[in-house]
């Protein structure tokens, strides 16, 4: 990782600048780790670049004080990707598909056979395959029926890579994902979509596939949940493992 005056300049930038969004979600502290590379795809995502990817250099530092101006592809892609933006959220579609979900359990049970592993065409633990499911029926171009994604590891890191539109949050909002590491050995175990924000005690509500009271992860029932922060999964950093899905 890099450190310096260089890296805190430019991260001054991802938080304040010409276009009056904050890219960056984690603190200005003079070192590019994985939070600073993720303000800056979001920075290009937002300011219509085609190829997003984590780097800051002197283009980007130019768009984002001023002293450049958005070529007319960059801000025609900016004009659709806002226009599209300030319509219903990816998030609460996916959730919406969630919550007509709510009640499916497996036939019989114990057999991790439902709806939703059938419709994935995999009978196993299906927890990510519903969060998936529901993205796809969402709209969502991230997630590929089938494969991508129904292991819970493989979701967490995409978003850590900021792979295909998914990227870590520290401002998760309903709709957003969220995964679990029970025994925290480092492994997320569970995931399902939060429905609530997180509230000063680290309490917040989702709604998960194959759980239940007493069988966190494997309990058979798409239902709505209570938890709480200490339960979710750590990501790169320490950053607890809440994700959302741009596209």
């Amino acid at each position: 990782m890099m450190r310096g005056p260089e890296v805190k300049r430019a991260q001054e930038l991802l938080q304040k600048n010409v276009f009056k969004q904050d890219y960056l979600q984690g603190e200005i502290d003079g070192q590019f780790g994985p939070e600073t590379m993720r303000a800056c795809k979001r920075a290009k995502y937002w300011l219509g670049y085609v190829r997003t990817d984590g780097d800051f250099g002197i283009f980007l530092e130019n768009y984002l004080s001023g002293k450049s101006e958005l070529t007319t592809p960059m801000m025609v892609r900016r004009k659709e990707r806002l226009k599209k933006a300030s319509q219903q959220p990816l998030r609460l579609k996916a959730l919406k598909m969630a919550e007509k979900d709510l009640g499916i359990k497996e036939h019989p049970a114990g057999s991790n056979r439902c709806e939703i592993s059938l419709y994935w065409n995999m009978i196993g633990p299906w927890c990510a395959m519903a969060v998936s499911r529901w993205y796809i029926f969402a709209g969502s171009k991230s997630f590929i029926k089938g494969r991508d994604w129904a292991y819970c590891p493989w979701l967490l890191q995409a978003a850590q890579q900021g792979n295909r539109g998914l990227a870590l949050t520290r401002k998760p909002k309903p709709g957003d994902i969220v995964l679990f590491d029970w025994d925290n050995d480092g492994i997320a175990d569970h995931t399902g979509i939060v429905t609530t924000e997180v509230n000063a005690s680290g309490n917040f509500k989702t709604i998960e596939g194959n759980t239940a009271v007493g069988n966190d992860s494997n309990g058979g029932e798409c239902m709505r949940r209570d938890r709480n922060t200490g339960d979710v999964a750590k990501a790169g950093g320490g950053q607890l493992a809440f994700i959302h899905v741009s596209k």
